[in-house]
């Protein structure tokens, strides 16, 4: 797909950091809900979804997607719609974009921002709430369920760290549910590695 041929690989983060934490002699806890009940979450969303509002051109999702977009991907949009597709950045496949690889870094760059990944949920929350609850709420709560007894459980154990990794719309949920648990939020200045 158009991703990989630009060198972007989903995951990358994830195996880099169980490779860096198994180098250091870390235990690796995969803490996400097991990927058949997501599916079957989101196939039980998905048929009580209004699928034409979701991907249609002035859903919310759409819109804040499209603030993100490069000029050059919008005016392909604009052209495609004036054509009479009525073309969406939801309905439109990204190998339908052609657009510099420069281009296209600074847009994926861009998506993965906090608040444009805050933007683009609060969409799906309200467009398609089924959906945000299936792919992103409960996996909050498993998440930070998960977390919580793994603190719990090390305390005894004088670990002195957890270290967790998950996609940017889980932050958010996961901080609020630990939060609410008694966790406190810390701040550690990151070491710049060269």
């Amino acid at each position: 797909g158009k991703l990989e041929s630009e060198e972007f690989k989903a995951g990358d983060e994830f195996a880099m950091s169980v490779k860096e934490g198994l180098a250091i002699g870390s235990t690796i806890v995969l803490g996400d809900r097991d990927v058949e009940v997501t599916l079957k979450r989101l196939t039980q969303a998905l048929a009580k979804t209004d699928i034409r509002k979701l991907l249609s051109a002035d859903s919310e999702v759409n819109s804040s997607m499209e603030e993100l977009l490069p000029e050059g991907m919008k005016n392909q949009m604009k052209q495609s719609s004036n054509g009479g597709g009525g073309s969406s950045i939801t309905t439109m496949g990204l190998d339908d974009v052609a657009v510099d690889k420069g281009e296209f870094q600074s847009f994926v760059e861009t998506m993965k921002a906090k608040e444009n990944v805050k933007k683009i949920m609060k969409g799906l929350q309200s467009t398609a709430p089924e959906i945000y609850e299936a792919m992103v709420a409960e996996r909050d709560v498993y998440m930070a369920r998960g977390l919580d007894e793994l603190g719990l459980n090390l305390k005894d154990k004088n670990a002195e760290n957890t270290v967790a990794v998950m996609g940017m719309a889980h932050v958010d949920g996961v901080e609020r549910y630990l939060a609410s648990k008694g966790w406190k939020e810390m701040s550690y200045p990151c070491p710049v590695v060269r």
